[in-house]
């Protein structure tokens, strides 16, 4: 295989990155992943940002909730033998908690995930969070503000996103002068959702919140219209399931939650005009966004790289500042540093967006920029 790799590309062996997905998905989701990845990098060697094409290695493994950390855990020391550079992945917070040690401990290769938990945050793990567990209560107290809520009913999924999501929520809506009225648990898979949609409702809540990963949102809307209770209902960054397939935007049905896919981002336009012109598709979901952004760290971090090895990278990532991103709103940024692993700067790199009552699409809704003051308990000047 080496020796393939070889002669396809002449007598420079590739780069190579691994993409560690932890929550593959039968839609179109992963091919847009993996197209956005390869078109940012092909872009990167053709402006001789870098002087080498990128190989992409992939793994893609049935994770935590539904699979197992053990499968995360060996798919990453599998691209680690296989000599990658940097790894976007893997996205899950129950998996990628229990992976930073490892990765810190191994100390050969740095990650890029998705996860929301401070957790995740290590020497060698980086994230652009797509959402954080300490932000998103603040995001959406400031969109529920916005659309004139008071009352707060949570179900949460009984998790480790679940519960920390939780902690933070209730933290953050009581500075927000937001009332929580009632707090459910939900299991964290499918399951019936009548006895908790029974016991939400009885608080007479003006607003529904859902904090958790996002599968305990299968059978929710089925049961509020089974109970005949069609209430405001919010959810975190599980929205961003609608994308997945026909199915999950019909569990979505009439639900509003945290996205960073904006239509109004003229990067993120711009670079979907350019996948359009190869790959003659246009996905409006928040993953070819957030690949496209994760691939320009790389590429700039492997260009940066000296020497080229795993810790020359991640001395690479650090040098990133205030590029550009496709994700979140207009005027979003990504820039990291020697003690900085969060990666977004702006109040908006997520925004909120609401699927259609009948499933059928979804729209931008709100900006928590405008009432971000009021969410965080600081009055506005």
């Amino acid at each position: 295989m080496a020796d393939d790799v070889l002669r396809a590309y002449g007598s420079v062996t590739p780069l190579k990155v691994g993409l560690l997905n932890d929550y593959p998905t039968s839609g179109d989701t992963d091919n847009n992943t993996v197209a956005a990845l390869r078109l940012v990098f092909d872009e990167a060697l053709a402006a001789k940002l870098i002087d080498r094409p990128v190989e992409l290695i992939q793994r893609s493994v049935v994770g935590l909730p539904n699979g197992t950390y053990q499968a995360v855990e060996r798919a990453f020391d599998e691209l680690v033998d296989e000599g990658c550079l940097a790894i976007f992945g893997p996205w899950v917070s129950d998996n990628v908690v229990p992976l930073r040690s490892h990765v810190d401990a191994t100390a050969k290769v740095p990650i890029i995930t998705l996860s929301g938990s401070e957790g995740a945050l290590g020497e060698w793990c980086f994230a652009l969070n797509n959402g954080s567990m300490a932000e998103e209560p603040v995001m959406l107290a400031a969109v529920m503000i916005g659309d004139g809520r008071s009352r707060i009913a949570i179900a949460y999924e009984a998790s480790l996103i679940g519960k920390e999501y939780l902690a933070f929520a209730e933290k953050v809506y009581a500075a927000a002068g937001l009332r929580v009225v009632t707090t459910i648990a939900i299991p964290q898979v499918e399951a019936d959702k009548a006895e908790a949609v029974a016991a939400l409702r009885a608080a007479d809540p003006d607003a529904l919140v859902h904090v958790g990963f996002g599968h305990g949102l299968w059978g929710f809307t089925d049961a509020l219209l089974a109970a005949g209770w069609d209430p405001p209902r919010y959810t975190t960054t599980a929205f961003e399931m609608a994308h997945i397939n026909a199915e999950w935007m019909r569990h979505l049905s009439g639900w509003i939650g945290l996205d960073s896919y904006d239509e109004r981002n003229e990067v993120g336009q711009a670079f979907l005009d350019r996948f359009e012109a190869r790959y003659g598709r246009r996905p409006g979901h928040s993953m070819p966004g957030l690949s496209h952004d994760a691939a320009t760290v790389i590429a700039r971090a492997l260009a940066a790289a000296r020497p080229l090895t795993g810790e020359g990278v991640k001395n690479g990532i650090e040098q990133v500042k205030l590029i550009p991103s496709a994700s979140g709103a207009p005027g979003t940024f990504v820039r990291f540093g020697r003690y900085i692993r969060q990666g977004w700067l702006g109040s908006d790199y997520l925004i909120a967006r609401r699927v259609l009552p009948d499933g059928s699409a979804h729209v931008f809704h709100a900006a928590p920029s405008e009432h971000i003051s009021r969410a965080v308990g600081v009055a506005a000047r």
